[in-house]
């Protein structure tokens, strides 16, 4: 009787121990960040543009810009320039130029304005420019989510990259933060077809379903 009783004790004292520990694992499974960095993605895609190129306009077929995607996703542009990449839109003032990105449903348009009049296109030649590398962030992280969409310069974001000292404006670094807190996905490097020059001197009417939005 008195070894049942013991033994009895010992289970007792084991369960009372045992279970809170039991909780605290459970709840640390829940904001282990190795955890939540499996559901964090940030796919990476890469297209060759030197075809499209010398011109002061080019568009890509982006099928992985879905509808959803396009209104829920924060989604930026980098343009690899010689050996650097520069974060769209952007300002070249050792080029003489400004850049613009817009983004539709499977489509990306990027042109190129002269910074003298911000009017006047310009014609980026051949050799200054090779990819455009696009990041789509998929996440529920606050810490690379947050509130993007409604307030990209004050989201939680903007001021954590701020606070670990990372410029949103480099690739490496954005990538290097990325990297840490997310999977990168990279979807694959793509070559692209030489686009039809338009004439300049034609108007062109855009079409309604075809409205394209700017991206910061």
């Amino acid at each position: 009787m008195l070894l049942f009783t013991i033994i009895w004790t010992l289970i007792c004292a084991a369960i009372i121990i045992g279970y809170p520990i039991y909780l605290f694992n459970k709840s640390s499974s829940f904001n282990d960040p190795q955890g939540m960095m499996s559901s964090n993605t940030v796919e990476l895609l890469s297209f060759d543009i030197t075809e499209q190129l010398p011109g002061w306009s080019f568009s890509l077929d982006v099928p992985q810009i879905t509808e959803d995607i396009l209104f829920n996703n924060p989604i930026l542009f980098y343009l690899e320039s010689e050996d650097t990449c520069l974060k769209l839109p952007m300002s070249n003032s050792s080029m003489g130029y400004t850049a613009n990105v817009y983004k539709n449903v499977g489509k990306v348009y990027v042109t190129f304005k002269s910074l003298q009049d911000g009017v006047s296109n310009f014609y980026v030649p051949a050799w200054h420019l090779s990819k455009l590398k696009i990041l789509i962030i998929k996440s529920k992280d606050k810490r690379i989510y947050g509130d993007w969409g409604a307030k990209p310069d004050r989201s939680t974001i903007h001021k954590g990259l701020a606070k670990a000292g990372v410029n949103i404006h480099d690739y490496e670094d954005m990538l290097g933060y990325f990297s840490n807190i997310a999977t990168i996905d990279f979807k694959g490097h793509f070559k692209t077809r030489t686009q039809k020059r338009r004439n300049p001197n034609l108007p062109t009417i855009p079409k309604h379903d075809e409205e394209l939005c700017s991206t910061g």
